[in-house]
């Protein structure tokens, strides 16, 4: 089927030749902790627009498609990101490092982290985007090893692409300008380990842990908040995750949960809601237990041990000032075979969030989280990206911001034995 368009021949022609589509992006790749997949939806793609380094006839196939079809193609290590190279491999002094380039705002380098190369100060390696992450891999001495390849260019890739819909041909001279696959590509890999097996140095210890308000939660939080603090199409994101990785029937914690557990599309037999505000907690639907704790005064609970399948964490992780503490917690109240889902978005209260997440790259905070699950026992670890959906119009913020909140998610289970 080509719904009709042709060309100037009369003959039929591909559908995208002819017309942008609202499509979803999407990459899957593996590293030694982690499986992930990242998504972008793209609303007004152009075939024209992707970069000439996809693998194979990619961009012919592309062209094919029609609304509600996709197609899937697998990409070796540097085949769409280009080739690891060592000569990307650079050393530098650590007075290259420009650690405070807006005034009052110091960044500290540490091991394991990227930064945007425009922080190198002087580097004749560096050419481009400012923007792009690089990687400090060590430090000895008077000297820091930099790596300025592409975060992905080590690993195989599997890139898939499915069309929403097709769009009048109008839109090809409207919507921004760019290349969608340099888009969903260029910062995933940040979530990735080092490859040493080496734990990076986050800075989520410490001061990095330390908040702008270290008054007691209980102050902030003793005035019920009964709104959604995302919107509606990123907890639709949520909510549908949540569905596929709770089994039926399971028994499930909400940790740092509120009036809403996000879990409609789920199918739970019994829900504990743990919070900071029983107003909150009490206008829960679903829950059968509610249990007022401060897991940042306390992060051990009265729950029973092995008490869950599940236990779910929704846009609160950041709020931990002992966040290895509260997720051997959640080890322990789970299940042999159970699993943790946590997820996140980059909408917070700066001022009752560690500071090291402000700090971070939003992929950068998923792998942090990842580690932090990794360091716990969780095996089986998975992550999602979702972004550049639009944003709901009846949403009040819909008049300013275009598109809908990014939803990062991160799960594992606790080992079977």
């Amino acid at each position: 089927m080509n719904n009709g368009l042709a060309d100037s021949d009369g003959e039929a022609a591909h559908p995208m030749a002819s017309n942008p589509a609202q499509t979803n992006l999407a990459i899957s790749w593996e590293d030694s902790r982690a499986r992930h997949r990242d998504i972008l939806h793209v609303g007004n793609f152009r075939t024209d627009s992707v970069a000439v380094s996809i693998p194979g006839d990619l961009a012919q196939r592309m062209r094919s498609l029609n609304t509600g079809e996709a197609f899937s193609t697998h990409a070796e290590a540097g085949q769409i990101t280009g080739t690891w190279s060592v000569s990307r491999l650079v050393e530098y002094p650590p007075s290259a490092f420009d650690h405070q380039p807006v005034r009052g705002l110091g960044v500290q380098p540490r091991v394991g982290r990227f930064y945007p190369q425009g922080l190198f100060a002087g580097a004749e390696e560096i050419a481009g985007e400012p923007s792009l992450p690089a990687r400090i891999t060590c430090m000895h001495g008077e000297t820091m090893e930099v790596d300025l390849n592409h975060p992905l260019s080590r690993y195989p890739i599997d890139l898939e692409l499915r069309i929403d819909a097709l769009l009048p041909e109008s839109n090809r001279r409207s919507g921004p300008i760019g290349d969608p696959l340099h888009a969903l590509l260029q910062y995933p890999g940040m979530a990735a380990p080092l490859l040493s097996g080496e734990y990076t140095d986050f800075g989520d210890r410490d001061e990095g842990l330390s908040r702008t308000d270290s008054a007691a939660d209980g102050i902030f939080y003793q005035i019920p908040r009964l709104v959604q603090h995302l919107d509606s199409r990123a907890l639709e994101t949520i909510s549908s995750l949540y569905a596929e990785i709770l089994p039926a029937g399971a028994e499930v914690l909400d940790l740092m949960g509120s009036h809403d557990s996000h879990l409609a599309a789920s199918s739970p037999r019994s829900l504990t809601v743990l919070g900071m505000n029983i107003t909150e907690l009490e206008v829960n639907s679903l829950a059968d237990q509610r249990l007022v704790h401060d897991l940042n005064t306390s992060p051990a609970t009265s729950l029973r041990s092995e008490a869950f399948d599940a236990v779910v964490c929704t846009a609160s992780i950041e709020y931990l000032v002992n966040p290895a503490a509260v997720i051997a917690e959640v080890r322990r109240v789970l299940r042999h075979g159970g699993v943790f889902a946590v997820t996140f978005s980059n909408r917070w209260f700066p001022t009752k969030a560690i500071r090291i997440w402000s700090e971070l790259h939003d992929f950068e905070r998923l792998g942090m989280v990842t580690q932090w699950l990794h360091s716990a026992g969780f095996t089986g670890l998975k992550t999602l990206s979702s972004r550049g959906w639009p944003r709901p119009a009846d949403d009040i913020y819909a008049q300013q911001i275009a598109l809908s909140d990014p939803v990062f998610a991160v799960s594992g289970y606790k080992p079977s034995d």
